[in-house]
């Protein structure tokens, strides 16, 4: 069972765990990636359920697994993967920002455990909660969201200490910046069009950010070994050491880099509004963002890439 399973990295695991021979329940909000990535994945010969279901209503999330375990009879592995981003300084952050990403990433994981639990007992299953570099080492511009993600950490952990007696394995993925093709999928404040731009342009390259066919294979891996941690991409698991060598280094370079590269706050009016990157028109600096990955993993393109395509 996957959240957020119809595209982005969800998408990605839900290929590999096809390939092996799995079954497979992708939870998602949106009906017609659903339909999608169930149509590429029948294709595999992978038997899959999809349930249209927004994971931040317990209620929802409950008749889902219902669902899941009528159709299939049991849950062997929960990858709790649904997740929003938000780019904004922080003077411009809401408090809606901050309690949408608690509700996604804190609560969301929280409803499917508590829904799963007996089913992972009984088949002595495991959890798989992404989580984020941001969920580790504080990231400039998405305090909301890297809030949210160190409470999936904090909360993964005490899983994995608390579940493991009943056989259940709990593993915490902290993944760096990744080409899931999902750099237009978030919502941005302050200086609008430097903010998208820069967070695209970071999942542009090879040398930024890591495949996710290849990180989705780090986290299947991770999954049948239990382990506990796993870091894809190497400047992921630097971070983490650098916060836990250097603390204040890491600090200083967070400062540093939110004075030097980073665009400052908003002098206009509507600075504090909060706009889709996929609605704001790039020209030609979309020429740079990973189209191909948001073609390859079900994700919407913006109308400036879909005309350079």
């Amino acid at each position: 069972m996957i959240t957020g399973g119809s595209r982005g990295l969800g998408l990605a695991m839900a290929r590999r765990f096809a390939d092996e021979g799995a079954r497979l329940v992708l939870m998602a909000r949106s009906a017609d990636q659903l339909r999608t990535a169930a149509s590429e994945l029948d294709s595999r010969g992978a038997p899959v359920l999809t349930i249209a279901c927004d994971v931040r209503e317990r209620a929802q999330v409950a008749a889902a697994m219902d669902t899941a375990v009528r159709t299939f009879g049991r849950i062997d592995v929960l990858v709790n993967n649904a997740g929003v981003i938000q780019v904004t300084p922080f003077v411009h952050a809401t408090l809606p920002d901050f309690e949408n990403s608690l509700a996604t990433h804190l609560w969301a994981p929280l409803y499917t455990t508590n829904a799963a639990l007996p089913h992972l007992v009984h088949t002595q299953g495991r959890i798989v909660n992404i989580a984020s570099v941001g969920g580790r080492v504080a990231i400039p511009h998405m305090a909301p969201y890297c809030v949210g993600k160190f409470a999936l950490v904090g909360l993964s952990e005490a899983l994995r200490a608390e579940l493991s007696p009943y056989g259940v394995s709990v593993t915490t993925v902290s993944p760096f910046l990744m080409r899931t093709g999902s750099h237009r999928n978030v919502a941005v404040r302050g200086q609008h069009r430097k903010e998208a731009a820069l967070f695209a342009l970071g999942t542009a390259s090879g040398l930024t950010a890591m495949s996710a066919d290849r990180a989705a294979g780090q986290i299947v891996h991770a999954a049948r070994a239990r382990r506990s941690h796993v870091s894809p991409g190497w400047p992921s698991r630097l971070a983490a050491l650098g916060q836990g060598l250097a603390p204040e280094l890491v600090s200083g370079i967070a400062s540093l880099v939110t004075r030097l590269a980073l665009p400052a706050p908003s002098r206009q009016a509507d600075g504090n509004e909060a706009r889709d990157s996929r609605q704001i028109d790039m020209g030609r600096l979309a020429r740079a963002f990973a189209s191909d990955a948001a073609l390859k993993y079900n994700q919407r393109l913006a109308k400036d890439e879909v005309r350079r395509l």
